[in-house]
């Protein structure tokens, strides 16, 4: 059974890893694991604001088919768009709520903001009804908070990537450039060739 951390203790641990120097793990994937093992979420993730969408970057527990929404829509979209957060005590209640998982109860989604800027958004979700009091809302608030601050400082490189990223997935696949416009030295030393011949 999960042993549950304080919320300050959790905070910290938060701080200690925006602090470290880049590695090879994402930051956001740390993050994710603190906040999953230190209290009882059934589901935790990260999505950044990429464009018009909110795009999932990392995230803990069953795996999702909800990769990304638009701004907007579902409470991840809605609390990309308008930046304030959203508690939702029962799912079944909600009408904005969009299935991810069967066993989900309750939700909250808490924004990624600095100077009115929402970054993105912590998604977190419970398998019991009304998960989200007052601990569980300053602990994800303020991990909100601190990633915002690492995100629009030392932490640029990961929003900068996640934009390169959805914008080569978006892309259509292309034929290289030199196979399209130039046909290749072979191809025109035979062309070439034939001319002469029929010439000839």
């Amino acid at each position: 059974m999960k042993s549950y951390r304080s919320p300050r203790d959790l905070l910290a641990e938060i701080e200690q890893v925006l602090a470290q120097k880049p590695s090879r793990s994402s930051p956001l994937e740390k993050v994710v694991e603190i906040l999953y093992s230190g209290r009882h979420y059934l589901w935790v993730g990260i999505y950044l604001r990429v464009g018009e969408r909110m795009e999932r970057q990392a995230f803990l527990g069953p795996a999702p088919a909800c990769r990304s929404f638009a701004l907007g829509v579902s409470n991840v979209g809605i609390a990309g768009q308008s930046g304030i957060e959203k508690v939702v005590p029962d799912v079944s209640a909600d009408p904005t709520y969009s299935m991810c998982f069967r066993e989900t109860k309750s939700e909250m989604v808490a924004p990624i903001k600095i100077a009115g800027k929402t970054l993105g958004v912590i998604d977190v979700e419970s398998d019991r009804l009304n998960a989200f009091g007052p601990k569980e809302r300053i602990l994800l608030k303020e991990s909100g908070r601190r990633l915002a601050k690492f995100l629009s400082l030392k932490g640029k490189y990961i929003l900068l990537k996640a934009r390169r990223t959805t914008a080569e997935a978006a892309a259509p696949a292309k034929a290289p450039e030199a196979i399209k416009q130039q046909p290749s030295e072979r191809v025109q030393q035979l062309r070439a060739a034939a001319g002469d011949k029929s010439r000839q």
